[in-house]
């Protein structure tokens, strides 16, 4: 993983020492949660993976559901987006991924249309997460599915369902009443930072990627050579929010890594999303994340190299040489003939940067190296942890999410529940 900063001049090497020594006391918090294998901490989502338990359920499930060729993930937000994200960067054709998020009457029909197609239940997994048991959008999608797929496949689709969700929930006494496996995560770990949970490490070895690497990246991220930059990262944050930096732009310059984008937007909303801090006292500052790609250069890109205002820009993408074309020598693009299509993408992407920086707006790289799937379980694992260090500085809870609560209650009064 290639990492790379270009700050401004509020942005110093004594700024910086300073935010560190801040940050101590929980640093070794973390630290001491991780070797402890505390279960009792949120931080224990960094910890978890560490179980053998863990590794013997993935286990278990991947040699019971081997002849699968179409995985339903049926989850919103925490539930489905780490493997969503994951997913859509490795870009396995294996075993085809469905997902129902949103409540849509239209996404149910389409999935059923493809899904008849299918003449053995054996040939469906579907993974029902829901960390509460009581997500509308997922036990509405569940219930539907469910219920059509058992007019197509009698029983037997239940023997290929996981409910995956916190124990002793209504949820997961639905799922052992109907026959369905369940599968229980820890209560103490909150849904946006459950990747490396049962929630995503499921369907991922369902989809047939090697967890053992994207776990093996997890763990790296807490070792001392990847926690320190993880701190000074978490510190530079934290120097731009409150300098009244408002706009985190995820910039995913591989395109398929704006899931993972999404998976980020997700964690830095809902974690430093606070309305007060810990002394009950208003908080003022925080980010609003958003995502571009290259589509949006001729756009946003012309939005932001204008000098707009309180952005910071994360680009993040990986070196593909799996596959490259070389440019013809006839034909509209005869000047670029003595470069290849990777070539081109890579020099687009140093144009980028040093356009940003001439006009000094600040941004951070990440380069994803060719272990993909190591890199991303070292970089979303680096990213919760960073997030949680910007929520300390913050003097905010990272673990709550007390407003989002609100709609869901809205909702069940809406319809009388």
């Amino acid at each position: 993983m290639y990492l790379s900063n270009f700050d401004i001049d509020f942005v110093t090497e004594k700024s910086v020492k300073s935010g560190l020594k801040k940050l101590t006391g929980y640093r070794q918090k973390v630290q001491e949660v991780i070797k402890r294998n505390d279960s009792k901490q949120p931080e224990f989502s960094l910890a978890y993976v560490q179980n053998p338990g863990l590794y013997d359920t993935v286990e278990k499930i991947k040699k019971e559901f081997k002849s699968i060729r179409h995985l339903v993930l049926v989850g919103i937000g925490g539930s489905n987006l780490g493997t969503e994200a994951i997913h859509s960067a490795l870009d396995s054709q294996k075993v085809k991924l469905h997902s129902l998020d949103t409540v849509s009457a239209r996404n149910i029909e389409r999935l059923l249309t493809e899904l008849r197609k299918v003449k053995d239940a054996k040939k469906i997994a579907i993974c029902v997460i829901s960390k509460s048991g009581n997500t509308t959008e997922t036990l509405v999608n569940a219930s539907v599915l469910l219920g059509k797929l058992e007019q197509q496949f009698k029983k037997a689709i239940y023997k290929q369902t996981i409910f995956i969700g916190n124990p002793n929930t209504k949820f997961i006494k639905m799922g052992k009443k109907i026959g369905a496996q369940t599968i229980t995560m820890p209560e103490v770990i909150g849904g946006r930072f459950s990747v490396t949970t049962e929630v995503g490490l499921i369907p991922l070895a369902l989809l047939g990627y090697d967890t053992d690497a994207f776990v093996a990246g997890v763990l790296d991220a807490t070792t001392t050579e990847f926690e320190s930059v993880v701190a000074e990262g978490a510190v530079r944050l934290h120097q731009y929010i409150q300098k009244d930096y408002s706009h985190y732009n995820f910039f995913a310059f591989e395109m398929r890594l704006e899931k993972l984008g999404a998976w980020y937007r997700q964690l830095i909303a809902e974690s430093l999303g606070k309305s007060q801090n810990r002394k009950n006292k208003p908080v003022t500052k925080g980010l609003l994340p958003t995502i571009s790609t290259p589509v949006e250069l001729h756009s946003v890109g012309q939005l932001y190299l204008s000098g707009f205002d309180g952005v910071y820009t994360d680009f993040v993408t990986f070196d593909d040489d799996s596959v490259d074309f070389v440019i013809p020598k006839k034909g509209v693009a005869k000047d670029f003939s003595k470069f290849t299509v990777q070539e081109t993408a890579t020099a687009i992407y140093g144009g980028v940067m040093a356009a940003y920086q001439e006009k000094n707006l600040p941004y951070r790289s990440t380069i994803l190296d060719e272990d993909l799937t190591y890199s991303l379980g070292l970089f979303m694992a680096m990213r919760m942890l960073e997030t949680a260090y910007v929520a300390e500085l913050m003097d905010i809870n990272a673990f709550d999410q007390p407003n989002v609560e609100l709609y869901k209650t809205k909702t069940k009064k809406i319809l009388g529940l």
